[in-house]
């Protein structure tokens, strides 16, 4: 069965010679683990959607439990977080920590939301760098269900 769904590259494995595995989150399904075969090659079509931070429409199959990507189309890519190599290790830390937040298959359109602002935040409107990762820790901390309480002093 054919579908498509939007979501970004959180972690991506190579497998064989040419494949990779990826940890994608999505709006609709959540997190996927998803199998791009002969993305890693020169001329592959998948090359672009199947990179780390990229948020693209993919279109996945799926045979059994196995999920495999058929067809991406990059649709935001964050070039600029590349070029500065403080804000790409930021990134990959909202990244890290998505992955390790979102169970697998669990739907989170507000974490997904979250990411990708900040990772906008980043790269497009040059805000500072602890002031937008203050305010992703802060919110993803109350999206997991860890809501501090701010009302007072706790000593």
């Amino acid at each position: 069965m054919r579908r498509t769904v939007q979501g970004i590259v959180l972690r991506e494995i190579n497998y064989k010679e040419a494949d990779k595995i990826l940890t994608v989150l999505t709006r609709e399904e959540g997190k996927l683990t998803i199998k791009a075969r002969g993305c890693r090659r020169k001329n592959s079509r998948l090359l672009a959607s199947s990179q780390l931070l990229v948020y693209s429409e993919l279109a996945i199959t799926q045979r059994g439990e196995f999920i495999t990507l058929a067809e991406g189309d990059p649709l935001t890519q964050f070039r600029r977080l590349g070029e500065d190599i403080d804000k790409l290790a930021l990134a990959s830390y909202f990244a890290e920590v998505t992955e390790k937040t979102v169970q697998e298959g669990e739907v989170c359109p507000d974490i997904l939301s979250l990411l990708l602002n900040c990772l906008y935040a980043l790269s497009k409107l040059n805000l500072p760098e602890s002031q937008v990762k203050a305010v992703f820790e802060l919110r993803a901390m109350c999206l997991a269900g860890y809501l501090p309480d701010l009302s007072g002093c706790a000593v």
